[in-house]
């Protein structure tokens, strides 16, 4: 008996020891927002549970930070029109790695990478605004900006 729990003390100790933190706290949802304020004010942190409440640790001026992440809405891909694979590769979003979703592919389910969808409504366009960074969605989209129709197509920009 005496034996058996050496050996479970031993495996605590190697799971402590060997297991990265990040792994054992999954990290917190959102993602960071553009920082315009002083780091030095802020709570510092090394990984998400080190922050408080919903606050998310993220890396300004070479410090990293507690702060108010942009909370998204991530979403399946649209398959209007599609047909995949006729097979039910999973059941839920729980039984997908980690950032994936559970989606229809348009006939069975299979495990991919969700939209990001922003907060905030995109700006009205005129024919004036110069075009910034190409996107197809709001994830491929630097912080709290957008990808909205523009004349020239699908840019990134700020919400409004």
């Amino acid at each position: 008996m005496e034996n058996h729990w050496s050996v479970i003390k031993t495996l605590l100790l190697v799971i402590a020891v060997f297991v990265p933190p990040n792994l054992a706290f999954p990290p917190k949802p959102g993602h960071c927002p553009t920082y315009h304020g002083n780091p030095e004010w802020e709570r510092s942190c090394k990984w998400d549970r080190d922050c408080p409440d919903n606050l998310k640790c993220c890396m300004y001026m070479n410090k990293a930070v507690c702060v108010s992440p942009i909370i998204v809405n991530e979403v399946c891909p649209d398959t209007t029109g599609m047909i995949g694979i006729c097979v039910e590769l999973c059941t839920s979003d729980m039984s997908c790695p980690y950032g994936q979703k559970c989606c229809s592919n348009g006939c069975g389910h299979v495990c991919s990478n969700p939209i990001i969808v922003k907060p905030g409504d995109c700006p009205r366009h005129g024919l004036t605004q110069r075009c910034g960074k190409r996107c197809q969605h709001d994830g491929q989209c630097s912080a709290e900006m957008k990808c909205c129709p523009m004349s020239c197509g699908p840019a990134c920009r700020h919400p409004v």
